[in-house]
């Protein structure tokens, strides 16, 4: 692979862990459509410690998809980091998502969907072409 190009994909999923990073610092503030809840957790996890646990999930996301998108820029140089990298970060991504989900369909997009689409994506990509960046 050329290395303009890996650089740029790169550059693209770091800039999707450092939407998690962020989204997890105003977890759920900015997100007028959450009501508070989880779809799954139910009344298992409330209040301030489900905010807790969001916040940690989305920047442990993050953090793993940076990582994840640093592996890819000097892959040369480390042989087949990324795709643990990306399997760990997508993961958690995407169980945040689902965990922080109210069950509201109409605010799928609002509450995460399109972050978790980008996450499965990176997610299926290290799983079915584990030496893509090799």
């Amino acid at each position: 692979m050329v290395p303009w190009l890996r650089y740029l994909i790169a550059f693209v999923v770091a800039c999707h862990g450092l939407v998690y990073i962020l989204y997890g610092f105003m977890i759920p503030s900015k997100i007028k459509e959450w009501n508070g809840t989880s779809w799954v957790l139910g009344t298992t996890v409330t209040g301030d410690r489900l905010k807790k646990l969001m916040s940690i999930l989305h920047v442990t996301a993050g953090i793993g998809t940076i990582a994840c998108a640093i592996a890819i820029a000097i892959a040369p140089l480390i042989s087949g980091l990324w795709s643990p990298l990306a399997i760990i970060g997508a993961s958690i991504g995407i169980i945040g998502f689902i965990m922080f989900w109210d069950g509201q369909v109409k605010f799928l997009v609002q509450e995460g969907l399109i972050g978790a689409s980008i996450s499965l994506a990176i997610l299926l990509t290290a799983v079915l072409f584990p030496v893509a960046f090799n």
